[in-house]
């Protein structure tokens, strides 16, 4: 089995920072820029060229489309169809949040309080998330994350 057969996207991130980039100081002493942006693209495997010439040229067009956006950045302040926090449905960000903490303090009680039956099930479950993982069996979600083709998130 090749690598290329395992990946069905490839994800073309842009990040942008308001006022100023960090600098190696800012990074070494841990001070964080005061607003940064992220633009995400997801491109299918399959929407990229396969020969070398025609790589080269999809190469240099994607990051053109990136300086175009960067552009855009610089001017506007923001990128364009940028989503913000306020998107986030609070509906679904609560249920996530109950769903973790029932199932970590679930989990936690049955560590402490445990018998050989559920380090039985603990080991049966390792083992079905690494045969998971080795042959990229991906189970249904449960709770609709909202997919879309290019994702735009804002920390501040």
């Amino acid at each position: 089995m090749t690598h290329a057969l395992m990946i069905n996207a490839v994800y073309d991130i842009t990040i942008a920072y308001k006022h100023r980039p960090p600098t190696f100081l800012d990074n070494v002493y841990g001070i964080g820029p005061s607003e940064v942006h992220i633009h995400i693209n997801s491109i299918q495997v399959s929407d990229i060229p396969t020969s070398e010439d025609e790589v080269a040229d999809w190469l240099i067009e994607r990051f053109r489309l990136k300086d175009e956006l960067l552009s855009k950045f610089s001017t506007l302040g923001h990128f364009p169809n940028e989503g913000t926090e306020g998107d986030l449905s609070t509906t679904k960000c609560l249920a996530n949040f109950v769903a973790v903490v029932t199932v970590t303090g679930f989990l936690m009680y049955l560590t402490l309080f445990s018998s050989v039956w559920f380090k039985v099930f603990v080991a049966f479950s390792c083992s079905f998330l690494t045969l998971a993982t080795c042959y990229s069996i991906h189970l249904p979600q449960m709770i609709d994350s909202g997919s879309s083709e290019s994702i735009h998130a804002k920390e501040a």
